[in-house]
């Protein structure tokens, strides 16, 4: 026992003289020791296919964003249009989005999203950019897909999440659409919540469709530097 608890206090003390060194000289390298370090004690793990500095803070180790994607989000106005995963994520998303304006509705199909954003419009509430969370209640068409885009206008950026539904025959339909028109469209992007969420059960409820915490957090880390990089 007693040979254990030293082990335990040298390893104590190798992490803190560690990580304090590296703060004092943070080449890139060790920064992202310090980094692997600090998601092993927090659990807070980068999401899949990030290589991205992740900034020292609580919003940038929460969400795995980086200070510059902090800080562009903080600048953005965005309209969030979408349905039960949206009204899921919607404070999170909140976090870390200057100004987020949400129109999100369990149960949602694409076909409602015309009428709200004629409503948004007439309103002068919709912003120039357009979070889209559609297509996971039932399938679509690409008819559909261009009239909302259209509708939304060219001089707004659009992001739209693809979508996770397991067993579902629509899911990779839906998703072959969303990211035609992100090829289409140079004002659409493709958030590819799918590519991100799909080895990650436990991100979600039992239903393995609806995120859960932890799966709200990681939908902000797959948004996020979407929205920043493409923002306005």
């Amino acid at each position: 026992m007693k040979h254990q608890k030293l082990i335990y206090w040298l390893i104590a003390i190798f992490a803190v003289i560690f990580i304090g060194g590296a703060l004092i000289i943070p080449t890139p390298a060790v920064k992202q020791r310090v980094v692997t370090i600090s998601h092993f004690i927090t659990g807070h793990q980068q999401t899949k296919g990030a290589t991205r500095e992740v900034a020292n803070s609580k919003l940038g180790q929460k969400y795995q964003l980086s200070t510059a994607e902090l800080t562009q989000l903080k600048q953005l106005k965005v309209t969030g249009i979408g349905d039960s995963i949206m009204v899921r994520t919607t404070d999170d998303l909140k976090q870390v989005i200057g100004t987020f304006n949400v129109n999100a509705k369990i149960g949602r199909q694409v076909a409602a999203a015309p009428a709200i954003i004629t409503q948004l419009q007439a309103n002068h509430e919709i912003a120039k950019n357009v979070l889209v969370n559609l297509g996971t209640n039932g399938p679509t068409s690409a008819s559909a897909i261009d009239g909302i885009i259209n509708q939304i206008g060219t001089d707004h950026e659009i992001f739209w999440v693809n979508t996770r539904v397991p067993n579902k025959k629509w899911q990779d339909s839906n998703n072959q659409l969303i990211a035609a028109a992100a090829k289409k469209y140079t004002n659409v992007h493709l958030v590819d919540w799918l590519y991100v969420s799909q080895d990650n059960d436990n991100w979600f409820a039992d239903d393995n469709l609806h995120p859960n915490t932890l799966g709200d957090r990681e939908y902000v880390a797959t948004v996020g530097p979407v929205l920043a990089k493409y923002g306005k």
